[in-house]
Formats: structure tokens, C-alpha cells, sequence
């Protein structure tokens, strides 16, 4: 639902604010909350006007996710009895990123004005680290909907990361496609070097227009991030029946043979990828026996972790 559309919100427990900025989460979401708002142009003042009345008026919580703008603009002005959470939805790790840093310091700033009540993280390390700094943190297990499993008799490799951010490890994993046997390589690309790197190492490409596209149809699918993990794609390309092969990431660590078929002991060995590409591919089925496992429990967690942070739910 786009800001103009503010008063059409028919769950007025709470209002989830969403920048276009953050429209890779978007399916996780709106799957998981109501009464999401998309900030997709410049707010006027009429908007900030409109959208306080509305909030003193009708909820009872108001979520933020990371930052843009606009939530400066509304965020002294919303009543002290409303609950407001704001939600970080970056790992630690990306703090080397100047955005990433001014988002948190937009946070803590107004969580020590006490403006705002509590930090959701989506990074289970994030929470950690905001808890022991002595906020009033809690984890947000984002979730989307589970579609069923696909036959797959393809032999083709996808690639699900962001050619244009370093911290997805794209040249590396292209490199390991090398190594391996396979029909057709499947990604989203915007970088000028990708296409010649596809060029130069004849590379077997697929061209796709989209990330959905990209995943589906694969023996097997590459997310081989430094940092930067975005839990959406991850579940999407394993709800499809397909393995996705992870670089740093804690999502397995309570499943021991998800972690060892799935997650790279070094996200940047070349001979590793290749290695695991193969591994996973000859152990589909023992992998996914295990991820329906994982994936029943994660859903519950989520369903938790959404009943604390509301305040309808607790």
C-alpha cells in the first residue's frame, strides 16, 4: 500500500513503514506484517501532516524499517504512548558501509531520546550486539510464503547475488562455474565487467530479467555472500526443492547437515565452490529431508518472534 493510501489500512493496531530502499525484503515483509506502507517518492509536508494525524488518531505501534528521510519528519511528533519499533535489517558486518553506519546512528539516536522503544533486528548477531550494549533489542525472523516443492531434472546453476555489491562474491563463484559440469548459468546483471567476465571465460548464460527467474528450474543455486544475506532469497530457492549454497551465514548452525553441505568453510575458494556444487547436487534429497525439518521450525520462530514485538500480540 503506497503512503497516499494511508487511511485504507484496515488493521489499525499497528502501521509498518517500508522505504523503497528496502524493497529486496518486500515479499518477507508484507508476508509476515499487515498494514505495510511503501515510501516510494519524497514525502510533502502534507504527508507528514496527514500520516501523524493518522497515527495519533488510530494505532498503537508504529515500525520502521532502516531509514529513510521522512521518519525524521514524523518521528518527534508521534505520541509518547504509541510503541515504536525500529527495525535494523543489516548484519554487523555491513557497518563498513557509510549508509549502513548513518542508519544505525539515526537508532541509537532516538533510542536513546527515547523516542523509540525498541530495536527489531533481523541479523541474529545484530540483536546480539544490541543487547549487550544494553538496548532493548529483540530478533525479527522475517518469512515468506512456502510454495511447494518442484521437480527439477535441469542442470543448470543459478546465481542469486548483486553483481554490483562486492560483498556478494560474484566473480568467484562464476569463476567455480568452470570447474563444474553444467548446462546454462542463470542471473540478474547490471555490471558491464559481468558481462565480460560471462564473455571472456565462455560461459554457458541464460539471460533472465528477474531474481525469481534466476532460482528456479536449478540442480543447484549460488549465494556465496561475504556478508549481506538477504533470508528471502535463501528460503525461496530451498522452498523451490532447490540447494543454495551460502558463504557467512549463522541461518544452519542448529542443523548439522545443512551446514555441511551448504555452507562454505571459505566463502572465497574458488576449488570449494566447485567442490560443493557437485556435493550438493549428488546429495539433493538427503538435504532437503533435512531442510523441511528446519524450514517447520523456522516458520514457528517467526510466528514467535512477530507475537513479541507487536503490541496487540503480547
Amino acid at each position: 500500500m503506497k503512503l497516499s493510501e494511508l487511511e485504507n489500512i484496515k488493521n489499525k493496531d499497528y502501521v509498518v513503514f517500508l522505504p523503497s530502499s528496502d524493497w529486496d525484503i518486500k515479499e518477507s515483509v508484507e508476508y509476515t506484517f499487515d498494514s505495510v506502507i511503501y515510501i516510494d517518492y519524497e514525502p510533502t509536508i502534507q504527508d507528514v501532516q496527514r500520516t501523524l494525524t493518522f497515527i495519533n488518531k488510530n494505532v498503537k505501534q508504529v515500525i520502521l524499517f532502516d531509514f529513510c528521510p521522512f521518519f525524521r519528519e514524523i518521528i518527534h511528533h508521534i505520541k509518547k504512548e504509541k510503541k515504536v519499533t525500529w527495525v535494523f535489517k543489516n548484519s554487523i558486518a555491513m557497518m563498513t558501509d557509510g549508509g549502513v553506519r548513518a542508519t544505525v546512528s539515526n537508532i541509537m539516536e532516538f533510542t536513546d531520546r527515547r523516542i523509540v522503544d525498541e530495536i527489531a533486528c533481523i541479523d541474529y548477531a545484530a540483536y546480539q550486539v544490541f543487547k549487550e550494549l544494553g538496548f532493548h533489542a529483540k530478533h525479527l525472523i522475517l518469512d515468506v510464503e512456502r510454495k511447494e516443492e518442484e521437480e527439477v531434472n535441469s542442470t543448470s546453476i543459478g546465481l542469486l547475488g548483486n553483481d554490483h555489491d562486492p560483498n556478494h562474491n560474484t566473480y568467484n563463484q562464476l569463476s567455480a562455474l568452470r570447474m563444474v559440469d553444467y548446462s546454462k548459468l542463470k542471473l540478474v546483471h547490471v555490471m558491464p565487467a559481468t558481462k565480460e567476465f560471462i564473455s571472456f571465460f565462455d560461459l554457458k548464460e541464460e539471460p533472465v530479467e528477474n531474481i525469481d527467474e534466476a532460482m528456479r528450474d536449478n540442480c543447484v543455486n549460488l549465494y556465496v555472500n561475504f556478508t549481506g544475506n538477504n533470508f528471502q532469497v535463501i528460503l525461496k530457492s530451498m522452498d523451490l526443492g532447490i540447494p543454495c549454497l551460502l558463504g557467512n551465514t549463522d541461518l544452519f548452525d542448529e542443523y548439522p547437515v545443512l551446514k555441511e553441505y551448504l555452507i562454505m568453510d571459505s566463502d572465497d575458494d574458488i576449488p570449494e565452490i566447485a567442490k560443493r556444487i557437485e556435493n550438493a547436487k549428488e546429495n539433493r534429497e538427503k538435504i532437503m529431508k533435512e531442510y523441511r525439518k528446519f524450514r517447520k521450525e523456522y516458520s514457528k520462530l517467526s510466528k514467535k518472534s512477530i507475537k513479541e514485538i507487536l503490541v496487540s500480540e503480547v
